[in-house]
């Protein structure tokens, strides 16, 4: 089974880590392996990247996890200050991590994939949810959204205001999508000419 998006493809797999399979950090070794791909203009067919070509853009992927993982832990930190001196909130406070993801080579062709967490998808409380988008502040939820989802998107709301307060008005993460509390493909937003259009956008609400 493959899922294509517009410039990757998604495959389902398992991995084993040898000698040492006790130290996968993958749920029972299921992963989604991930490839870069561009298409032909007239025949729309797939081409498969040169490995080195295909690394760099992991590369970037990659970075752009361990920084969204990073600020998230920011925000969990800017809580537990903020308990300890106003006491617990009266809701409860959404509990998210990021899927994690590592970066394999083939060393023969050195093709690379990009490797992460498997995200269990039902028709019940574990939906593939996109809660805010590059484009707007504010979530891109539909009106008929579950409670819980509607919560993570507040929630995650709240987390680019901290982060863009407290890194100096430099960074926050953007493109919120996941699955239940784990969070997937996000992107970094910084730039030094960012800052007047989100403030504008924040004064919106």
């Amino acid at each position: 089974m493959m899922h294509q998006s517009s410039f990757k493809t998604a495959h389902p797999g398992t991995i084993t880590f040898d000698p040492r399979p006790d130290m996968s950090p993958f749920m029972e070794n299921r992963v989604c392996a991930k490839q870069v791909y561009h298409q032909k203009s007239k025949t729309r067919a797939i081409i498969r990247m040169r490995g080195q070509d295909e690394l760099k853009l992991f590369l970037v992927k990659a970075d752009c996890f361990w920084w969204a993982s990073i600020l998230l832990d920011l925000i969990y930190q800017f809580i537990a200050c903020k308990v300890k001196i106003r006491g617990e909130p009266p809701h409860a406070i959404p509990s998210l991590c990021f899927a994690r993801v590592l970066i394999t080579i083939i060393e023969e062709s050195e093709k690379a994939w990009l490797v992460e967490e498997w995200l269990d998808i039902d028709d019940s409380e574990h939906l593939f949810t996109k809660y805010i988008n590059n484009h707007f502040t504010s979530p891109c939820l539909l009106e008929m959204a579950p409670y819980k989802a509607q919560e993570i998107a507040n929630f995650l709301v709240f987390a680019q205001h901290v982060q863009w307060e407290k890194t100096n008005w430099i960074t926050f993460t953007s493109d919120y999508q996941g699955v239940g509390n784990i969070l997937t493909d996000p992107q970094i937003t910084t730039n030094p000419y960012v800052g007047l259009a989100f403030i504008f956008s924040c004064s919106l609400y």
